[in-house]
């Protein structure tokens, strides 16, 4: 059974076309030790597969921003959110995408954690 939440270990999907395909988690980013990871949060990831016609390698350590968890979310006006799998979208130092497009739907709640970029190039935020 995969997890819901993001935690150390767990693989996740890249929705953008960056060149990485699944990454998985090597560490949460955040003021204490973090041991669970939700929408926004700035994740270290390493590639775990690839395509071979782009610049990120297998073993790449990168960086990444969760767009979707498969754990579930209440907004304040009543709605339930959940997404079928916990994905990611990978960004450079400066927090900005590394991919020129995002093939899968995002959460609003990006827009709270100031990854505007991210919300603007997705076709779908829900």
């Amino acid at each position: 059974m995969k997890n819901k939440m993001v935690s150390v270990g767990t693989y996740l999907d890249v929705i953008d076309n960056s060149g990485a395909m699944v990454v998985q988690c090597l560490k949460i980013l955040g003021g204490v030790p973090k041991r669970k990871g939700y929408v926004g949060d700035v994740v270290i990831l390493s590639a775990v597969k690839v395509n071979p016609l782009k610049k990120i390698k297998k073993g790449d350590v990168l960086r990444g921003v969760i767009v979707s968890t498969k754990k579930s979310k209440l907004r304040h006006n009543g709605v339930l959110v959940t997404f079928d799998t916990n994905s990611v979208v990978i960004i450079n130092a400066k927090n900005l995408p590394v991919g020129t497009r995002i093939t899968g739907p995002v959460m609003l709640e990006l827009r709270s954690k100031q990854f505007l970029k991210v919300l603007s190039l997705a076709k779908i935020a829900i």
